[in-house]
């Protein structure tokens, strides 16, 4: 049985302006593999939070990012466990955190109600495999960091997992309106890896042994962001199925550790309009070497991307 899975919020729409800064304990590679599969991301936060604004009553509410610790002195992890805490009791005893200060507050059953539907203890989605190390197992996806849409901030997590997606459909781009994948994986399948950090310049664990068992694993330069040239260029991606390929772009303009670039790939273009939501952690490949990470796109100018030098996403944070 396949779980499909439609767009999600890991690609900002917009073009995002990033800082940079050196960072000493940043220790270089000379090689990796690039890789381009589609993934599915799950985070499971080790806590509830509210997705949305809810109203208790007519002058008390709870806020989008507020998160339940503790319901009738019981600690709280996930959506299950408070609906097996409120289950038949007629009041009921919250503590929530709210801009980092810990409430307590009582509430009735009709009040709980209110905020089921609102609670979430994880999310999922998808993207794109970036690199990934032999030597230390190590992969990189997203090349920016995921941010939950709901409540507008990073999510703590406890636990994430990455699986291989096959693409079953794409919207396209058109100008003003991003396209997307739309994705399936094998339900019950085991995970292709952990998700360790959720950081600036995207997620990053570990592979598990045989991840990448049928997937030829061809190590490249690391190219020095001095190097990176206006001029063609390859993206590695994948459209369709599992299958990963290269299409062309061409490099626009650099600027330190960004550049900017255009899809000039025929086929892609007629099949995508351009970039793609989903498409986030897309390797970039020039003169043999990987370069860097498609972190953005265009809305009104779907051909056009962002993207960030390799160099700079494997230190993770500015």
């Amino acid at each position: 049985m396949k779980k499909t899975y439609r767009k999600w919020s890991l690609m900002p729409m917009l073009f995002i302006t990033l800082f940079f800064a050196s960072n000493p304990t940043f220790a270089e590679q000379t090689s990796v593999v690039p890789l381009g599969q589609s993934i599915q991301i799950d985070l499971q936060y080790g806590a509830v939070f509210l997705s949305h604004d809810v109203m208790l009553t007519d002058e008390e509410w709870l806020r989008a990012g507020d998160s339940i610790h503790q319901i009738n002195d019981q600690k709280i992890t996930n959506v299950e466990e408070v609906k097996t805490h409120v289950k038949n009791k007629e009041q009921i005893i919250i503590q929530y955190e709210h801009n980092k200060k810990m409430h307590t507050k009582e509430i009735t059953s009709e009040q709980t109600l209110k905020l089921l539907p609102f609670l979430r203890d994880a999310t999922e989605g998808i993207g794109t495999l970036t690199y990934f190390d032999p030597a230390t197992k190590e992969f990189g996806a997203l090349g920016h960091q995921i941010v939950d849409h709901a409540t507008g901030v990073t999510p703590k997590f406890s636990e994430g997992s990455i699986y291989l997606s096959s693409i079953e459909q794409i919207k396209k781009s058109i100008p003003g309106q991003p396209g997307y994948k739309i994705t399936s994986h094998e339900a019950n399948t085991s995970p292709i890896g952990g998700v360790e950090e959720n950081n600036v310049y995207g997620i990053f664990g570990k592979l598990e042994d045989n991840a990448l068992v049928n997937i030829p694993l061809q190590q490249v330069e690391i190219a020095d962001v001095e190097t990176i040239m206006s001029g063609e260029a390859i993206m590695r991606t994948s459209i369709d199925g599992e299958k990963v390929q290269d299409f062309t772009i061409n490099i626009s303009s650099v600027d330190g550790h960004l550049f900017q670039f255009t899809v000039t790939d025929k086929s892609l273009i007629q099949k995508t309009g351009g970039i793609l939501q989903g498409m986030s952690g897309s390797p970039i490949i020039q003169k043999d070497k990987l370069i860097g990470v498609v972190t953005h796109m265009y809305v009104d100018k779907p051909k056009n991307g962002a993207a960030l030098a390799i160099t700079e996403m494997m230190k993770k944070n500015p």
